[in-house]
């Protein structure tokens, strides 16, 4: 239908451009006007990061007439008319590059498109070992490929009860009479929400959405009454290392945005208790927020919910992959991984310390004093960090102690950050993850406390005596632990520190913390206070940021539920200016009132942040506390992780004994820590969506395709490429339609396809390369062969009266036989019988005429055409061929444009008449031609 309506529009148009056709020759020809301009577009996300083999394109600017090829095949069936733009989902992509074309009228517009594995990876580089949960519970998908890969997703229904709580819709068709309600956009639905699950980026995701079984499938023709056009993606905490798929995502039962008509959804390598590895979760949380705008199309915008490591996870994906959600809303989080696993090392080395001899006598102030914290439980708390950085503790159980690193199986998975995150830090000499492990050489354990007098000279020098460390296999030393320069470098370089000068210059981040300082939980209230730092040192303003600290948890509902009102308020603002992705229109956005504060018992408490003024109203009732690092003599900032040394100077050690002085020497030979200058390999951020894929990219050119495009004529398509080892594939496409058998280098059109165009589809693969696929441009329309022995059966004449010449079987009328360049031929054909199709080309050069009708009931044909304006002056013949027929020749003469008309002023009458003739003939023949051409569609 679609295709049908486009053809009736178009001889509507050129129908009325014959009538006005003739004023128009007569008065001087105006200015050229370009083409109106056509664009297309990937909704379901980046151009270069479609996966699955399918990606919802937008065409604009379009008329009736648009057509779409992708990788040669004609999918514009699959496009309709979506808020006034056309909207299809193109499936059926290769992996690798290919190519979507789209015409409409006179303009043409192209869009180069990656295609990765629905399994990935993307952007994450080559993939580690994974073991498959999927098949069991508590997700029960089915059997899984070597990918951990599910067939097809599955699909269940739960529902909110009138008490608050989750239940299984039932399957019997029966509507429960406990059945709750919610208000979306002022419409009331059943509170009946669709969960899928499958598999993606070898990670199991799930998502939700307000949706019954007897409601239609998401599309994205039409919204779902339950949807409000919003997205919400969740992420979990924690953190681990296990090349396993896991059991949990971040949740997408959930009720707060449910109930307003949010689709939500995640999935498992969106929590760091099972995947601790910022790259793949962005790049999960991208595949499946695309596979979402696929069925339902594109959001409003999309938020981003988590807690804790949720919260560290939504802070680097804006930074280093921004677009995938458009908005932080985030509780008791950190910045990032590695500059907070900097406590968990440092507490082990104090704990260690404590338990010893050595370390015995220490009162608990003191011992608070060094670590910088309230309760001493925190830092027992954050020494659980430490195994992400031991091969011997890091593995979960999924992975089979056989195949686990050993010092007997040197061969085995090391579950460590630096080698399941090797494709970032890169390798040492034996292939082990390079170390990014917290470098504490030149850590002066205690410092303040100190110089403050909470603890002695001798507490002092014998606590960084022995501090210790840990080596690369896990093992305590007695020499401080040391990380990889290089791995630092790539850590700063690829935005794993989070210095925020990324996307979050423009991502709004309401950041939220539940107050458990004096708990002993290690999500303190100081790691809100770093993460202003950094925006302070990007930016000189945190304009961006939001951070609020309430009581506790009774409180903190209250709080989560504003932050989800005010960041709903920020993000429509942004949509109302013009979008996302600046940072001088966020802040604009940014709703009046909102800043900084705490809940308390007498209500909110607005007050900027500050760390460094203990009076203000919120920092007496909620107090920051730090860390050994900042005890130690670090910034707020805490982004260094291995500091440059300098020599140590005693008048900052009051009260030191030379004995104490040498050993203190001794124990920092190198030097101390110089806080005044950046981390070892401190390096600029090289910009937002890096890549770790190490395959290359083949080149190929775009096919060529020689010979002319006549029944029984051998075309052969080309190709160059430059790529080692590239192995080239051909499809032959007939109007978009591949041609079935047509794979080799060369093709030989039958009579089935006279009037169809050709293309030539070439595809590259190549060892350590991506797969490319190029297109050739359309051939003219396949016609008849000419004969091989041709007989002359017509000659020109200058009188007009003698130039139809007969034939054995027609007559060709040629005029007096002279004709422009870039004028219009007119020729005419007679005794021909009523439906006889005929061919005609222009030779020595061969330039092959198409449209042409086939005889009516007189057995006369009149064929016109447009002489191309580069065909060269003088002597040339006219071919007209008919099957079955031997050809008929007439000469005809080409002269240089303007150059029939240059004895007389009148206007043009007999070509106009024709001209206009030709718009009516050729909007029929573009009937003729779509028809035949969705005819042929499977």
């Amino acid at each position: 239908m679609f295709r049908q309506r486009r053809s009736r529009a178009r001889l509507l148009v050129c129908a009325t451009a014959a009538i006005g056709l003739m004023a128009a020759l007569a008065a001087p020809a105006p200015p050229a006007v370009a083409a109106d301009e056509i664009t297309l577009s990937v909704l379901s996300g980046r151009a270069d990061t479609v996966t699955g083999g399918d990606a919802l394109i937008a065409l604009t600017g379009a008329d009736a007439d648009a057509r779409v090829t992708a990788d040669g095949r004609d999918v514009t069936a699959a496009f309709s008319v979506v808020d006034g733009r056309l909207v299809g989902l193109v499936e059926g992509l290769p992996v690798g590059v290919s190519e979507l074309v789209a015409t409409s009228g006179s303009a043409t517009t192209k869009l180069e498109v990656t295609n990765h594995p629905i399994t990935g990876p993307v952007f994450s580089g080559p993939q580690h070992p994974m073991y498959c949960t999927a098949s069991g519970a508590p997700w029960n998908l089915g059997e899984t490929d070597a990918n951990c890969h599910v067939a097809e997703p599955k699909v269940t229904f739960r529902y909110r009860t009138t008490g608050g709580g989750w239940a299984d819709y039932p399957t019997d068709g029966s509507v429960p009479a406990n059945l709750n309600t919610a208000t979306v956009e002022g419409r009331q639905v059943p509170y009946v929400v669709r969960i899928e699950r499958g598999t993606i980026n070898r990670g199991v995701y799930e998502t939700a959405m307000l949706a019954g079984p007897t409601d239609p499938a998401p599309s994205y023709t039409a919204r779902a009454a339950g949807w409000n056009g919003k997205l919400a993606y969740t992420f979990g905490g924690a953190c681990g290392v296990g090349y396993w798929q896991g059991t949990g995502t971040g949740g997408v039962e959930n009720d707060l945005l449910l109930s307003r008509g949010y689709i939500v959804a995640s999935a498992t390598f969106n929590v760091y208790a099972q995947n601790c590895n910022d790259v793949t979760s962005a790049e999960t949380a991208m595949m499946v927020k695309e596979h979402v705008v696929e069925q339902v199309g594109p959001p409003v915008y999309t938020i981003g919910s988590g807690g804790s490591a949720g919260t560290m996870q939504q802070l680097l994906l804006s930074n280093n992959y921004p677009g995938i959600i458009d908005g932080v809303m985030g509780e008791i989080g950190f910045p990032d991984e590695r500059t907070t696993t900097v406590g968990g090392h440092d507490c082990v080395n104090l704990l260690d310390f404590w338990g010893t001899p050595a370390g015995a006598g220490w009162s608990t102030a003191q011992k608070l004093a060094v670590t910088g914290q309230a309760q001493l439980q925190t830092c027992t708390g954050f020494t659980w960090f430490t195994g992400v950085d031991n091969p011997k503790s890091g593995c979960n159980a999924a992975v089979p102690v056989g195949d686990r690193w050993s010092t007997s199986n040197p061969d085995g998975l090391r579950c460590t950050i630096s080698d399941m995150v090797k494709n970032v830090y890169g390798t040492d000499d034996q292939g082990r993850g390079q170390r990014v492990i917290p470098d504490n050489v030149g850590v002066q354990y205690g410092l303040q406390a100190y110089q403050d007098g909470v603890i002695s000279a001798e507490q002092f020098v014998t606590l960084n005596e022995k501090a210790g460390g840990m080596d690369v296999d896990g093992n305590r030393t007695a020499a401080r632990s040391e990380a990889s320069v290089a791995a630092i470098e790539q850590a700063f370089r690829t935005g794993r520190v989070n210095m925020m000068t990324g996307g979050l210059a423009y991502t709004p981040v309401i950041e939220m913390r539940k107050y458990t300082d004096l708990t002993g939980d290690f999500h303190e209230r100081y790691r809100s206070a770093i993460i202003r730092e950094r925006m302070l040192d990007a930016y000189g303003n945190a304009d961006t940021h939001v951070s609020w600290t309430s009581k506790d948890a009774w409180y903190s509902s209250f709080m989560y539920s504003d932050a989800l009102n005010k960041l709903e308020e920020w993000l429509d603002n942004i949509v109302e200016l013009g979008g996302f992705g600046d940072r001088e229109r966020t802040v604009a956005a940014r709703p009046a009132g909102l800043g900084d504060g705490c809940y308390t018992d007498n209500g909110f408490v607005s007050e900027q942040l500050d760390y460094d003024n203990p009076t203000s109203t919120c920092n007496q009732l909620f107090p920051y506390h730090s860390e050994p690092r900042h005890v130690a003599g670090e910034g707020l900032a805490r982004d260094v992780l291995k500091c440059q040394l300098a020599t140590p100077v005693r008048g900052d050690y009051p009260g030191i004994t030379d004995d104490q002085w040498t050993r203190l020497l001794a124990t920092f030979s190198t030097g101390v820590c110089d806080w005044t200058k950046p981390s070892q390999g401190r390096v600029e951020y090289a910009g937002t969506w890096q890549s770790f894929d190490t395959t290359g990219d083949a080149e190929l050119g775009t096919p060529v395709i020689a010979g002319d495009p006549h029944v029984g004529t051998e075309l052969v398509a080309t190709a160059n490429s430059s790529t080692p080892g590239a192995t080239l594939s051909y499809q032959w496409f007939a109007d978009g339609v591949a041609i079935e058998g047509a794979a080799a280098s060369s093709f030989t059109p039958d009579a089935a396809l006279v009037g169809a165009e050709l293309t030539a589809r070439v595809s590259l693969t190549a060892d350590g390369y991506h797969p490319v696929s190029r297109v050739s441009g359309s051939t003219a329309a396949v016609a008849l062969a000419p004969s091989p022995s041709p007989t002359a059966t017509s000659s020109p004449s200058a009188s007009p009266s003698s130039s139809a010449s007969p034939s054995s079987w027609a007559t060709v009328d040629v005029g007096d036989g002279r004709f422009e360049q870039g004028g219009a031929l007119l020729v005419t054909v007679s005794r021909l019988a009523p439906g006889q199709v005929i061919g005609a080309e222009i030779h020595s050069d061969p330039y092959v005429l198409t449209g042409i009708p086939a005889a009516d009931a007189s057995g006369r044909v009149v064929i016109r055409a447009t002489i191309p304006a580069a065909l060269p002056t003088g002597a040339h013949t006219l071919v007209i061929t008919s099957a079955g027929h031997d050809p008929i020749r007439a000469a005809i003469t080409i002269v240089p444009a303007g150059s029939l008309a240059s004895t007389g002023g009148h206007a043009p009458w007999a070509a106009v008449a024709a001209a206009s003739a030709l718009l009516a003939l050729g909007a029929a023949g573009i009937v003729i031609a779509r028809r035949r051409r969705m005819n042929a569609r499977p």
